[in-house]
């Protein structure tokens, strides 16, 4: 059987060294790669392409490639024959969706289980997507996060690309040159995020963002 070849992308050490060992013992994966930006990732796929790209949602301090949505649409737009799997915390069923539609293989939460990533492998081996099991079944949660979970899940995907930018310390005009959106669209949807995770100002929104890990 070829061997899958792959390449990780992911900002935190632990995450890709852990990934990467438990690859390692698969029979019929080749990890070729980790990065820990997506400048590193990007110039070394124009030189050798892998099979899959498993890459973080959320990779912070690339000013070229930037992140999120942005960065995923690139990687599908530039290398299309290459499958494109998202490893991410966010479980917003509008962000998810829109990978989706956008044109990824799978989804990996990085709160399931490391299995889930071989899981993904083996759909993209037989030519089918993947979807995480707790994508629409998040059981067993305590009242706390079952209402922070509603309300970032009422956050659209461009209000939550802004909040991400922001909760990193960007200006809205920062935002809206790095999003492509004018500096009005960048804070009314700032400000309907807000009033959505029912803060009332930025000291707020920073504080409820950090406590509560979203943008992890």
């Amino acid at each position: 059987m070829k061997a899958l070849h792959v390449v990780l992308l992911d900002d935190h050490q632990v995450v890709l060294a852990g990934m990467k060992d438990y690859l390692d013992q698969v029979p019929g994966v080749q990890v070729d790669a980790t990065f820990s930006t997506s400048s590193e990732l990007i110039n070394n796929v124009r030189k050798q392409k892998p099979d899959v790209i498993i890459t973080d949602y959320s990779m912070p301090k690339d000013d070229v490639y930037t992140d999120g949505m942005k960065l995923i649409a690139y990687l599908l737009r530039t290398f299309p024959d290459v499958k494109i799997l998202v490893l991410t915390m966010i479980s917003n069923q509008m962000i998810v969706s829109a990978l989706y539609d956008a044109g990824v293989t799978g989804v990996i939460f990085k709160q399931d289980n490391l299995s889930e990533v071989l899981s993904a492998l083996m759909a993209v081996r037989a030519n089918t997507r993947y979807y995480p099991p707790s994508f629409k079944t998040n059981m067993g949660v305590d009242e706390h996060e079952t209402t922070l979970r509603d309300r970032i899940n009422n956050l659209s995907p461009r209000e939550y690309e802004v909040l991400r930018h922001f909760v990193a310390g960007e200006s809205i005009s920062q935002i809206a040159e790095k999003l492509n959106r004018s500096a009005k669209t960048v804070s009314i949807q700032k400000n309907a995020a807000m009033r959505k995770l029912n803060v009332d100002n930025n000291q707020e929104l920073i504080r409820y963002c950090v406590e509560n890990n979203i943008f992890v």
